[in-house]
């Protein structure tokens, strides 16, 4: 018997000591897994508060629903329905990017790909339209300081030499092999709107015109491309031609303006050979 307890006691002394050592050997992975997981839910919760913000100007998005199912089972959309399809839509689309890290390779450069990958996704440019330029800009650069914090907090432990990995990545699976393709999926276009316009005006029904799209000219924009044409060459006509002719005119009415002045003003020239007249015989008459 007290053989049998001697025995127990170091077997279990022995699994006793193997369960940290798993664990030590695990822990890396199964942690930079969950530290993707949760930057994932970061960003999206991130994005989602800034459009919503910018639909809903006095109400904002809960800071609580920093997980998928809490912003699955929010509901403070003010009964815009297409709204709440929008959110919903790009809510279970950006959850899918979970599954892009963890198979395959699971280094910081792979950590650090899936997750830049998610600010390049169509479906994500796609929902932040509604925003301005500029805070399109700044919601970007937060989310890569958000993914350079992660980056951080990443233990790079296991991670394989460079030289290792550049000879064994053609064998290696792409980590996102089944997920799915983010162009198989796109959100809706429900146009939201900010709560301060009035709710009976119906929403634009034209989608925002992409930057990569060329513009197409109708009838009215050639007419008014040959108007201005023709104003101008109608004004080049009269400062070359019309306007010379009437100053050479006008000058001339000028000079022959002033002859008639000076020829009125002054006696009368006489005639050239012609003697003066006689007036000797009226002086010496007698009155």
């Amino acid at each position: 018997m007290r053989h049998f307890r001697v025995l127990f006691s170091l077997v279990f002394l022995l699994v006793a000591s193997l369960g940290p050592l798993h664990a030590q050997v695990e822990a890396p992975a199964v942690a930079n897994k969950r530290l993707f997981n949760r930057t994932v839910d970061e960003l999206n919760f991130r994005t989602m508060e800034t459009v919503y913000d910018k639909s809903f100007t006095r109400n904002k998005f809960p800071v609580t629903l920093r997980s998928h199912k809490a912003r699955k089972e929010f509901d403070g959309y003010g009964g815009n329905a297409s709204l709440k399809k929008l959110f919903l839509n790009y809510n279970d689309v950006s959850e899918r990017f979970k599954g892009r890290f963890g198979k395959g390779r699971t280094d910081l450069a792979e950590f650090e790909k899936q997750l830049n990958s998610l600010l390049v996704d169509k479906n994500f440019e796609f929902f932040i339209r509604v925003l301005p330029r500029d805070e399109r800009v700044a919601l970007i650069r937060s989310l890569q300081r958000a993914i350079k914090q992660a980056s951080a907090q990443f233990n790079a432990s296991e991670d394989p030499n460079p030289e290792d990995v550049a000879v064994d990545e053609a064998a290696v699976p792409p980590a996102d092999i089944d997920a799915v393709p983010a162009t198989s999926a796109p959100v809706e276009d429900p146009e939201p709107q900010p709560e301060t316009l009035s709710s009976s005006r119906p929403a634009p029904s034209g989608a925002v015109r992409p930057l990569d799209i060329s513009v197409r000219h109708d009838w009215v924009d050639y007419l008014a491309l040959i108007l201005s044409a023709t104003s101008a060459l109608l004004l080049f006509y009269l400062i070359t031609t019309v306007l010379p002719d009437l100053r050479a005119r006008l000058d001339g009415l000028a000079e022959e303006l002033e002859e008639r002045q000076s020829d009125g003003g002054r006696p009368r020239k006489r005639p050239a050979g012609s003697l003066p007249q006689d007036r000797y015989g009226d002086e010496d008459d007698p009155e």
